[in-house]
């Protein structure tokens, strides 16, 4: 790279950033750089927020309006991952009453004392 001038903005390709980024003075501000930590394409705390909700929209949840936090975000995520399971509801059987048969009064037979 050639030398870089004062506040003037360069973009850099992610594998670039990659191999060389860390050894950048602490002086350079990298914005938009994408980090997975554990770089299995889940968001997690290195991610931007904005980077974060484009995850969750492309997954199908809606992130709703309003200011979340990183924190709100990231527990989004998790209930992406790990959906609470729905309860199937119990469904009993009707169970058909016999009818009662009448009574038969029965004597018992045998010997008398």
């Amino acid at each position: 790279m050639s030398d870089w001038v004062r506040y003037k903005p360069y973009t850099v390709t992610d594998e670039w950033l990659a191999n060389w980024g860390k050894r950048l003075s602490p002086d350079f501000v990298i914005e938009g750089a994408h980090e997975d930590l554990g770089n299995d394409g889940i968001p997690d705390s290195a991610w931007t927020k904005a980077k974060i909700t484009e995850w969750l929209t492309d997954k199908g949840t809606q992130v709703g309006g309003g200011f979340k936090t990183k924190s709100t975000l990231l527990e989004m995520v998790e209930g992406v991952l790990n959906p609470t399971p729905v309860a199937e509801p119990v469904v009993e059987e009707a169970v058909e009453e016999l009818p009662v048969e009448e009574a038969v009064e029965t004597t018992e037979i045998g010997d008398e004392e």
